[in-house]
């Protein structure tokens, strides 16, 4: 299984932060490797998915995340954001690890990221939107938090795939194969 699905206890767990000495072990230079190919293979069946993966949804509970911004990688060890206001957004969420589903959450518009890179240097970013809303959804994952839980807060609940798309079969049977990928 490429990308641990709903129902693992991975998933559940809290990631552990990432020493300078760890960033250069085979295990964590393999590890973003990995991630980093399996967006890649996720964008080469969907072109607009496969910008976000956290460690824990790939087997691993350290605190690092990959994201993908105007076509780059980041690789974002031990990440921790700041809202730099109170303006929240509706975005739109799925997630490799129960893409089935599909929601609403309310996230902070404008944040601000400080993390390190896989070399070790200490970043600060400014993210708003769309990128904002992949980084607090994938620190919630380090976490052990899945968005259907910003759900429950919400009073929402999630809708299904195949409801969303009911209207586009070649996107839906896009996704499908986008799935079976993950799970494969």
């Amino acid at each position: 299984m490429r990308i641990r699905q709903i129902g693992d206890p991975i998933l559940r767990e809290v990631s552990v932060a990432v020493t300078l000495d760890q960033l250069k072990t085979a295990n964590v230079i393999e590890l973003v490797a990995r991630m980093k190919s399996i967006l890649n293979g996720i964008q080469s069946i969907s072109p607009e998915n496969g910008n976000a993966l956290s460690a824990p949804q790939v087997g691993s509970l350290l605190r690092l995340i990959v994201l993908r911004i105007d076509g780059q990688f980041h690789v974002m060890v031990n990440p921790e954001f700041k809202p730099l206001s109170d303006r929240m957004f509706e975005f739109d969420e799925e997630c490799f690890s129960l893409y089935d589903q599909r929601a609403t959450v309310q996230r902070f518009y404008n944040i601000e990221v400080q993390y390190l890179t896989e070399n070790g240097e200490t970043i600060s970013k400014n993210l708003e939107g769309d990128n904002a809303g992949l980084v607090q959804h994938e620190v919630d994952h380090l976490d052990g938090v899945l968005f259907l839980d910003r759900l429950q807060q919400l009073g929402r609940e999630a809708t299904s795939i195949d409801e969303v798309l009911s209207e586009q079969p070649a996107r839906l049977a896009q996704v499908k194969k986008m799935m079976q990928y993950m799970i494969g």
